[in-house]
């Protein structure tokens, strides 16, 4: 009997990093959902209307906003991505499509480029004809990460498309495990799995 709760607990310990590895994406994505979303509503969830409250204010104001995401890129090789990249992504429009945002993923080939010269944030593929389509200034979801020492640092930025103006930033950590490092390589070139959609620095 000793022997078969020395087993568990052995086996306990030794699935409880790969569990704490699998939680960490998600968990730093709430926390980048949730601080682009107290940055939003800052802006967009005024007060000026003393018949509604504050939570009727904000779920009118999520409704309104129109995100469109886009997959991060390695800071240090900016036409590079990664599983790990896609899956922030993932799990950050999760968080935002929860609290109540409308979201969309770019597809066939739009990215976000970053212009060294400007510093400014462009999307291309005729932005002005995509806000009409769409009915609403769209926001766009962009971002970057780094892998340095024991951790992948993501930054993601919500930009308005019609201005170029940031209307939030957020960043969160994800501890390196050999689980994640799995995730910064792509698989072979050919494989299918490299996104259409990407943020780019010019």
């Amino acid at each position: 009997m000793s022997r078969v709760i020395v087993f568990i607990l052995v086996l306990a310990c030794l699935l409880l990093p790969l569990a704490a590895a699998a939680a960490t994406v998600p968990s730093a994505a709430n926390s980048i959902g949730k601080q682009l979303d107290q940055q939003l509503m800052m802006r967009y969830a005024g007060a000026e209307d003393p018949s509604t409250s504050r939570k009727q204010q904000e779920a009118v104001a999520r409704a309104q906003i129109f995100i469109m995401g886009t997959t991060p890129a390695d800071i240090n090789d900016l036409n590079r991505t990664s599983p790990l990249a896609r899956q922030m992504t993932e799990e950050v429009s999760r968080w935002l499509m929860a609290a109540g945002y409308r979201y969309q993923e770019l597809r066939t080939g739009k990215y976000i480029r970053f212009d060294r010269r400007s510093g400014e944030l462009i999307l291309t593929r005729e932005v002005n004809r995509l806000t009409s389509r769409m009915g609403t200034a769209p926001v766009l979801l962009a971002g970057t990460y780094l892998v340095s020492g024991g951790q992948v640092r993501f930054t993601m930025s919500l930009i308005h498309a019609g201005s170029r103006e940031v209307l939030a930033k957020a960043t969160a950590t994800v501890p390196f495990t050999d689980d994640i490092y799995g995730l910064l390589e792509d698989p072979m070139p050919g494989s299918g799995t490299t996104p259409s959609t990407y943020t780019r620095l010019q």
